[in-house]
This record gives C-alpha cells, structure tokens and sequence, in this order.
C-alpha cells in the first residue's frame, strides 16, 4: 500500500472513531445531565404532611424527545412519603417540555431543625436505543417546627365596672406547636379602655404544651356610657427559625360597664325628720308658755 492509501485508511479510522464517541449515551461517557430538576415546597414543617413538588424538563442536546420516562423519588429515614409509591412513568416527553410531580413527605416532630438528603432518579431510552440511560439528582429537605398560640379560659374579676373603675383580666396562654416561641407578649385592647403601659404583659418564653397564666389590671375611661363592651386579647410571639414572621394568638371577652349609683348629698342627710320638727315645735310652746329653761 503506497503512501497516499495509508493516509486514506488513517483518515478513515479516525473518522470511525470519532464518530463512535459522538453516540455514546451519558451513561456510557460521563455523567453529564440532560434533565433540568426544580424542586419547590422542600421546607417542611413538623408534625404534618407537607407538599413537595418537582418539575422535570428535558433538555436534551441536539433537540432530542425521550422515551419511556420513568420518575422514582426516595427519601432517607426520618421522612416518609405518603399516599404514593413514589413513581411514575410518562411515554415520552419531547425537548424543551417537562413534567410535574407532586407527593407528599411527612416529618415527625422529632425531625425539627434537620436537614435531608433525597434522590430523585429518571431512567429514558433515546429513538433506537436498547438500553435506558439513568440520571440521578439530589432533593434537599429542611424541616423546622411550629408555633400556634392559643388564648383560653378568659376571666375579669370583677366582670361588671363603674365608668373610670378598674378590673382585672386573667387567663391563660398555651402553644400547642412543637417548637418554643419566645418574646411574647400579653396586649389588652378596647375602645373602653384608657390607653397606658398598663393594658401589656411580658411573658417571654413559652414551651410547647405548657399553660402560661397571665393577669392584668385595666382602667375604664370616665363619663363611659353604659352598656356590654368588647375586650380584645392577643399575644405575640417570635420564632427563631423564622425571624420576621409574625405569630399571634388572639381571644376576646365582654365587660358590662353599669350606670353611675346616685348618691345623697351631705346636705340632705342633715335634714331634720318629722319627729325632730313636732319635738321641736313643742318645746317652743313650753318656752312661749313658762319661759326658757336656759
């Protein structure tokens, strides 16, 4: 073979050979991904099943459509995916669409402040493959507690006030979350009440399922007319997970405010009774008659 064929037969390998490496699928040559994954809902609350959604788009060099597609989540111990088997399978799914899944994790209360590692797993033939190409992608889980604050067993010691008295509020507060709040805080609120340092009360921490008990003393404005007024409580707390994110629990009661007692003034109790008068009279007719005694 001369000189000029070799360099044809080189040629040609070459060729070949390059052209066997183009049609390598990714799981042959690398594990470059041809899927973009977008997960949303990943932040869990504990203690309750939360939505998890993630949408899969094929976006396939060479504006390929893929085949068979199947979709499989799991989830590492501690989390539990409820209500499905956590497949599916889809015929095909072209370049540049994508497919939506939803499920739902459940997160123990003992799983507040963890974080979680999940996969999410595609297999997919191309037009004329035999075997399936398998992409794995990383599902990241942050789970955080609760806090929801009740306001219960209201009480106003006396329940019925004069306008400008005063009465006691008591009650209770209790968070029924699984996580502590912290920062709360006590406000009585009403349009019958004079405004003042007075109407708060400063509770700080409350733990999960312990009663915090809480008690102010309230002033009435004066010259309040009669009739059922409304109090309002409510109580604010912070949550360290999520700063800025307001928490209230919040209840409301009645007072009666009555109408003012009248009084007898000093000078009408001073008056002279009936009798006073005849004894009096009398003693006059003896003076007239005998004389003065004095």
């Amino acid at each position: 073979m001369n000189s000029s064929g070799r360099w044809k037969s080189a040629l040609l390998l070459f060729t070949l050979l390059g052209s066997f490496f183009l049609v390598q699928t990714p799981s042959t040559w690398g594990q470059t991904s041809h899927l973009t994954v977008e997960e949303t809902g990943q932040s869990l609350v504990a203690g309750f099943n939360n939505t998890v959604t993630v949408t899969v788009v094929n976006n396939y060099s060479g504006f390929i459509a893929i085949y068979d597609v199947g979709i499989s989540v799991s989830l590492p111990s501690g989390l539990t995916l409820v209500g499905t088997g956590g497949s599916w399978q889809y015929d095909s799914l072209p370049f540049g669409q994508g497919v939506t899944i939803s499920f739902q994790v459940y997160a123990p209360s003992s799983a507040a402040g963890s974080s979680y590692a999940g996969t999410l797993t595609v297999t997919y033939k191309q037009l004329g493959d035999i075997s399936y190409t398998t992409e794995t992608h990383s599902l990241a889980f942050a789970v955080t507690g609760y806090i929801n604050l009740v306001v219960y067993s209201l009480q106003l010691t006396p329940p019925e006030v004069s306008a400008g008295g005063n009465t006691t509020i008591s009650g209770n507060v209790l968070n029924n979350g699984n996580l502590a709040s912290y920062n709360a805080n006590v406000t009585v609120s009403s349009d019958a009440l004079l405004p003042g340092p007075q109407n708060s009360v400063f509770l700080g921490e409350i733990d999960p399922n312990i009663p915090r008990p809480f008690s102010a003393v309230v002033l009435f404005k004066p010259n309040l007319a009669p009739g059922n007024y409304t109090i309002h409580i409510a109580v604010s707390a912070s949550d360290n997970n999520r700063p800025g994110v307001p928490i209230v629990g919040q209840a409301d009661t009645a007072v009666q405010v009555l109408k003012p007692t009248p009084t007898v003034g000093i000078r009408g109790e001073n008056r002279p009774g009936v009798l006073q008068l005849i004894l009096g009279f009398l003693r006059s007719l003896f003076n007239a008659f005998f004389g003065s005694s004095t």
